[in-house]
């Protein structure tokens, strides 16, 4: 079967590749007074918003019509599509996510929030808690890679995911959405937006979208004798509001709610894939509740924008810690639970050069405070810590014509950031630091279609503090770490043909980490500690590469390949063992990724897709030597539009392909607590039926 699935990818990827002589051939003899008119897709995610076919940065953009004709229900199904992106399990829905290699794998107890990728719905900082991305009502993702230090700072060292929600409009619409599938799949949601006055529809216009998703899991657990021990049961409530209060102002703002009350019951002692044993499943929760204002005021002279957002979550991680029955003489009986509140507020101001204008710039100032409260609840008793981070921040930017064709952006961040931590049983730890990041890109036209460019990057991770607070466990780990510095070295092209049928990007890149910060952990059982320590040195190197082609006026055709090399220089770690660690590659960078897809759309309304995606084994972890399984996954879908309705019959891997989403190595089997892997499978096969009615 493995085989065969492997032939359908390299059969997909040769029959594309032996049109594309032909599709060339046509592209060039087609006339150039009739382009292929397709929105400009704006790339928002960066300090200035950039049309992407003039970005000059390794980005990937998956469009509403990829995202409906797909079956996706959360980022997270859109990772494997994304070259040179990972993501790791251990929750309900991915969370965590490393770019380019860069990312962490997890926050259990006492591990400090996740700050190296930054997570944006709209202006709302998810950062950490990206499961609350659902694709409902959506118009975008965008995945910048790379470090994001003028606009982002310290919590963007590997890059920035944004998920861009549809807008209000002036004119009144609306859709329906009802999903079912296997798993019990059921989803349904409900979007509407237009004008609040009649007289005046553009001055104050809203959109209101709401979405359920309920489903098992995809987990049985024998002991109990149930199959919802691993459920999902996800509300996502979302309002937006734009005024025009003159020409010159414009204001917005979005509340959103997310309520995750999810199950959380995937592990067993003898890695028996989707059936497990826990007499006490866990909960995977979390409730949020956000806000943003943004304001927007236009003159002759300059562009003043003002931003505030607030995210506060409420959240409760909890498991089985023995992952078995009280009755198995292998176990030992014992619940986790780490209860988190944390609350983000955070403020911009920048002044921007007006449109138009013939030099451009940008300067701002950004606040921002992080406070996380955690309570952990053993069978041993309690603790609890706080995370108290406060960033201050200056940035600026600023455009350079060298010549008609060339341009020089020269940008610069300085920010202070300071930490204050609170950790019971155990002498508080402070850390402080100011942090300088800037990029230079220099940008060269080849002709009115097609560019080329040249990046440098500073970026930094902020030092911080270890917080756990060693109740059982001896102390085994630094007291704090260092700031880490990433310079980031690209060369790209991007392009189009003349009538636009064929276009595709090449970014090659070279990643120095200095005093890289590496997650570690000690213990066995539910007796552990956690720490981050500091390497000596480590670099990334690859590449990325996308094109998409219209082979035909009914079938259109896209690939993409990442490429990474990386190394850990050998360093010692930190803790009472002293151990050796690094001198290898670095986790979560494998060697390579790659997306191969086709769409077909005919007049009358019939569309299918198809899209193969894979990526090579990779370490799970900095701190042990398993790896996670090659792969290859298809996705596909079959549907039908007809005036206002659509209906879609979709498949999510296909061929039911076997692979790892989270690895485990330790010892968790008594008496003897034998270090050994162990595995949580990622989803098998689903298929589903999905309806729309638009109004």
């Amino acid at each position: 079967m493995k085989t065969i699935r492997i032939l359908a990818a390299l059969g997909s990827a040769f029959l594309i590749a032996a049109a594309l002589p032909r599709a060339l051939a046509q592209a060039a003899s087609a006339p150039v007074g009739a382009p292929v008119q397709l929105a400009p897709v704006v790339v928002t995610g960066d300090l200035w918003a950039t049309d992407l076919a003039r970005t000059s940065a390794s980005v990937t953009v998956f469009d509403a019509t990829r995202l409906a004709d797909s079956g996706v229900q959360s980022f997270g199904d859109l990772v494997a599509a994304t070259a040179n992106v990972t993501w790791t399990g251990g929750t309900s829905r991915a969370r965590f996510f490393q770019v380019r290699g860069i990312g962490e794998n997890s926050q259990f107890e006492g591990e400090t929030p996740d700050a190296s990728v930054r997570f944006v719905i709209d202006d709302l900082d998810f950062t950490g808690l990206g499961g609350a991305a659902t694709l409902f009502d959506v118009q975008q993702v965008e995945v910048l890679r790379g470090p994001q230090a003028g606009a982002f700072g310290a919590n963007a060292a590997g890059g920035l995911i944004k998920v861009v929600t549809a807008e209000p409009t002036a004119v009144r619409e609306g859709y329906v959405m009802a999903t079912i599938g296997d798993d019990a799949l059921r989803r349904g949601g409900w979007a509407v937006g237009g004008p609040l006055l009649a007289d005046t529809p553009e001055r104050l216009t809203f959109r209101l979208a709401a979405e359920r998703t309920v489903a098992d899991g995809f987990r049985d657990n024998a002991f109990l004798g149930r199959s919802n021990t691993n459920a999902i049961d996800e509300l996502n409530v979302r309002l937006k509001l734009r005024l025009r209060t003159s020409n010159a102002w414009q204001w917005d703002a979005t509340v959103f709610y997310a309520d995750q009350d999810n199950g959380y019951d995937e592990f067993s002692l003898d890695n028996t894939g989707f059936t497990t044993f826990s007499d006490e499943p866990g909960r995977d929760t979390q409730e949020a509740v956000a806000g943003s204002v943004r304001g927007v005021y236009t003159s002759e002279a300059l562009v003043l924008t003002t931003r505030t957002s607030f995210t506060g979550t409420e959240s409760e991680y909890s498991f089985d810690s023995d992952w078995t029955f009280a009755a198995d003489p292998r176990g030992y009986d014992s619940f986790l639970a780490t209860e988190r509140s944390r609350d983000v507020f955070n403020q911009e101001l920048r002044f921007d050069s007006a449109p138009g204008a013939a030099q451009r710039w940008t300067i701002g100032a950004y606040y921002e405070t992080t406070v996380e409260d955690t309570f952990l609840t053993e069978d041993f008793g309690g603790a609890t810590t706080r995370f108290d981070a406060t960033t201050v921040a200056l940035f600026g930017q600023m455009g350079f014509t060298l010549a008609p064709a060339t341009r020089l952006i020269v940008g610069a961040r300085v920010e202070n950031y300071d930490l204050a931590t609170r950790i019971e049983f155990r002498d508080d730890v402070d850390f402080e630091d100011t942090l300088l990041g800037g990029k230079a890109t220099l940008e060269h036209d080849l002709n009115e279609r097609a560019l080329v460019f040249a990046v440098v990057t500073r970026g930094y991770k902020a030092g911080g503090a270890n917080i756990y607070n060693f109740l059982v466990v001896p102390y085994e780990g630094p007291a704090d770490y260092v700031t880490e510095t990433l310079w980031n070295y690209e060369l790209g092209w991007r392009g189009r043909n003349a009538n636009g049928r064929v276009s595709g990007e090449l970014t090659a890149f070279y990643l120095d980490r200095r005093d890289p910060q590496v997650r570690d952990s000690a213990g066995f059982g539910d007796a552990f500690t956690y720490f981050v320590d500091n390497g000596r040195r480590a670099s990334i190197y690859g590449l990325e590469a996308s094109g998409r082609i219209e082979l035909t006026a009914t079938f259109s055709a896209y690939a993409n390949l990442g490429l990474m090399e990386s190394d850990l220089e050998s360093f010692t770690i930190d803790n009472t063992a002293a151990a050796p660690a690094g001198g290898r590659e670095l986790a979560n960078v494998p060697a390579y990724t790659y997306t191969v897809g086709g769409r077909f759309g005919r007049a009358d309304g019939f569309f299918a897709t198809t899209e193969f995606s894979g990526r090579a084994a990779y370490f799970e972890s900095n701190t042990h030597a398993e790896k996670r399984s090659t792969f290859t996954v298809a996705n596909a879908s079959v549907g039908y539009r007809r005036e206002a309705w659509s209906v879609t019959v979709w498949a999510r891997n296909v061929f039911d392909e076997r692979y790892e989403k989270r690895i485990f190595y330790f010892g968790n089997a008594g008496p003897d607590f034998e270090t050994r892997r162990y595995e949580s499978p990622a989803d098998p096969r689903q298929v589903g039926v999905s309806a729309r009615w638009v109004f």
